[in-house]
């Protein structure tokens, strides 16, 4: 399956985002938090092949850096 994510900023694109840019909407950014999601394109931001072993861990990293930035 395929997600825009940014990697820098450790945050997905929105539902939105991802249809525009060939992401999975339903199966990939709606199983991250809500305020994680990024509601445009940004420089960092790439379209990534990933496993379902792969996207548990990106969800991971995500969910600990949203904590720490806040």
């Amino acid at each position: 399956m395929k997600i825009a994510y940014d990697t820098k900023l450790m945050r997905p694109g929105c539902a939105l985002i991802q249809a525009a840019m060939g992401g999975a909407p339903n199966e990939v950014v709606m199983k991250f938090p809500l305020q994680s999601w990024i509601e445009g394109v940004t420089p960092d931001m790439g379209v990534f092949e990933v496993t379902s072993i792969q996207l548990e861990k990106l969800i991971k990293m995500t969910e600990e850096h949203c904590v720490e930035s806040n």
